[in-house]
């Protein structure tokens, strides 16, 4: 197998629309694991939202958590913190001010708890992420407690049209400078410009001494472009939007819905397999 890690997001991409993994799913993970190529979920969520997903037979399963924030190995290397990059206090806190008030809720990641302010404006959208991710919030009066403090990322959940707004605001404001995506309609990401999935990748990477050539990675939205663009085999879920689609390297016929995982795991093998037969029948000279 050419491929020695495979990097999944969650939502979108190895998870159907009801939050489930298929069981073809599931045994294409345990297939991939028993070649003994790293597997790696690299996802927006929490830690404790993404172990439930890991299936029983799976023994290794890197975490590339809140978007690339934080990234550690599996369990057979010590869960090892290998990438961290938090987002700075002086954003953070800018960010507190300007969400106060706003018609969308404002998810603060500190030190693996997710923090929010749940009041008649929030309370939809706290609902609605929840719903998604199945990420337990604590609740707190006011997030100004947390001013001075650098969290791992900050996210607003809300109407899809004031998300619209909000994005276009900030990136006027700091381009580049921080980590701006739409990870879904509803969601806006600000993070630091080191936790993407590219560099969470890279990391755990050089840590088991993979290159990139050697890396497929899956996804379908706008936080999944950079690993897409760097693996030796980026692949878009055929419910991808079009800029992810442009982002990969291969764009499956099939979504989420259909398996297209496990759709595409079949793919790579038939592609191995191929590449075996016809390296076998070349006439020794």
């Amino acid at each position: 197998m050419n491929y020695r890690l495979f990097a999944f997001d969650l939502d979108g991409t190895l998870l159907n629309d009801a939050k489930a993994l298929s069981p073809s799913n599931a045994r294409a993970l345990n297939e991939i694991a028993a070649t003994g190529a790293q597997i790696v979920f690299a996802t927006g969520r929490i830690a404790s939202s993404m172990k439930k997903y890991v299936p029983a037979l799976l023994e290794e399963v890197a975490l590339l958590t809140l978007n690339g924030a934080e990234v550690r190995t599996g369990r057979k290397s010590g869960e090892k913190l290998v990438h961290q990059a938090l987002l700075s206090s002086r954003i953070a806190d800018y960010l507190i001010d300007h969400g106060r008030g706003k018609p969308f809720v404002l998810n603060y990641y500190l030190d693996g708890t997710l923090y929010a302010v749940r009041n008649a404006d929030t309370e939809r959208w706290i609902n609605l992420y929840f719903e998604q991710t199945g990420s337990a919030y604590s609740f707190v009066p006011s997030l100004d407690r947390f001013r001075g403090k650098s969290p791992s990322k900050v996210i607003f959940v809300g109407p899809k049209e004031i998300i619209d707004e909000q994005k276009d605001f900030f990136k006027r404001l700091w381009g580049d400078s921080v980590y701006i995506c739409r990870t879904w309609d509803y969601y806006l990401e600000f993070l630091n410009p080191l936790a993407n999935k590219a560099q969470g990748l890279d990391a755990l990477a050089r840590f088991h001494g993979i290159a990139w050539s050697d890396i497929a990675a899956f996804g379908d939205a706008e936080n999944d472009i950079p690993m897409l663009r760097k693996a030796g085999l980026g692949i878009a879920m055929a419910n991808a939007p079009e800029p992810v689609r442009s982002a990969a390297g291969r764009v499956s016929p099939w979504t989420n819905n259909q398996d297209g995982v496990a759709r595409e795991w079949e793919r790579i093998k038939q592609e191995e397999n191929s590449k075996s037969e016809i390296r076998n029948s070349k006439p020794i000279t």
